[in-house]
């Protein structure tokens, strides 16, 4: 997939923003019994076959608590964990992360251009509600011109299922390591930034377990794409910093081995970890290139949702793409 990425220059003004509006509370809470056995499903097969008897014992007295919306200031990717040992992890996160994997696995087995979702993800940085009918940020699916019946291609169906389930693993198993791993002072000394080192260690750690299901992390990218346009307000925040990104680069490189074993075809699960390491370390630097995040700035905030119609590589229009 293509990554477009824009710093946290860009998402100055969206720290106090609020994407409520993007699904209606009432359905998000009839969804409710739907988005939580999903999330139960990736507990289930991707993250307790995969954890120590030690782990096992931890994870077991953590609870995952579902609220419809996270307050102050609702974000699609809002997720974060208490002290007393819950994962928070609202419905608008897990139905925003179900639609953002549907639409990337849409455009990727149609053979269009997943530069639109990057866009998609800068309109929403950038534009307010009011920009929008009904004064409602448009969701995923509409933006992005799904069609309705696009799971029912096996395809698209099979590979949102690996970005959707990496994603949600990742996310659980980041705070599992906030609650019970993370945070020891000596471990983040010589980090730079305590909170920056804690999101360090935490994302190593999930990243550790998450290997032995000799899975790339498809979702990965998607979920960097969302936390450096869409920032969280604090408690909530996870800082996306170039440290932290080749921090989580040269893991992937560090462990691609362990990551492809067991994978029917190596070969390329070799290439889509390492392709994912690169496009990551290649993120790391666009946030170091401020004249490129002021232009994709510049180009969100004019954005309309007949901009984001599918279209194939090389076709974009954008002046400014960033890296590729």
């Amino acid at each position: 997939m293509r990554t477009v990425l824009v710093g946290l220059l860009l998402t100055a003004g969206a720290l106090s923003a609020d994407w409520s509006s993007l699904y209606d509370a009432k359905e998000l809470e009839s969804q409710r019994p739907h988005l939580t056995n999903d999330i139960n499903q990736v507990v289930a097969q991707e993250v307790q076959p995969f954890l120590t008897d030690s782990q096992a014992l931890a994870f077991s007295k953590i609870q995952i608590d579902f609220p419809i919306m996270a307050d102050p200031s609702p974000n699609p990717f809002d997720f974060f964990s208490v002290h007393e040992g819950r994962i928070i992890l609202p419905l608008l996160t897990v139905q925003f992360i179900e639609d953002m994997s549907e639409a990337y696995s849409w455009l990727w087995a149609n053979r269009y251009s997943s530069l639109t979702v990057d866009e998609y993800l800068g309109m929403l940085g950038n534009r307010v509600p009011g920009d929008f009918p009904g004064s409602r940020y448009p969701a995923p699916l509409v933006a992005l011109h799904i069609p309705s019946n696009g799971m029912e291609n096996s395809v698209v169906a099979n590979m949102a299922k690996r970005v959707r389930a990496t994603t949600f693993a990742f996310i659980i198993l980041h705070e599992f390591g906030h609650l019970s791993y993370r945070t020891a002072a000596a471990q983040s000394i010589g980090k730079r930034d305590k909170i920056a080192g804690d999101e360090e260690i935490a994302d190593a750690f999930a990243l550790d377990i998450m290997k032995k299901n000799s899975e790339p992390p498809a979702g990965l990218l998607m979920l960097i794409h969302g936390l450096l346009y869409l920032p969280s307000v604090p408690p909530k925040d996870h800082p996306v910093t170039v440290q932290r990104l080749r921090a989580m680069a040269d893991f992937l490189d560090g462990k691609v081995r362990e990551f492809v074993e067991g994978r029917p075809d190596r070969r390329l699960a070799f290439i889509a970890i390492e392709s994912l390491a690169n496009h990551i370390r290649r993120s790391a630097g666009f946030l170091s290139d401020t004249t490129g995040q002021r232009l994709w700035s510049e180009d969100s905030s004019k954005r309309t949702v007949s901009d984001l119609a599918p279209r194939r590589v090389g076709e974009e229009p954008t002046p400014h793409k960033g890296p590729a």
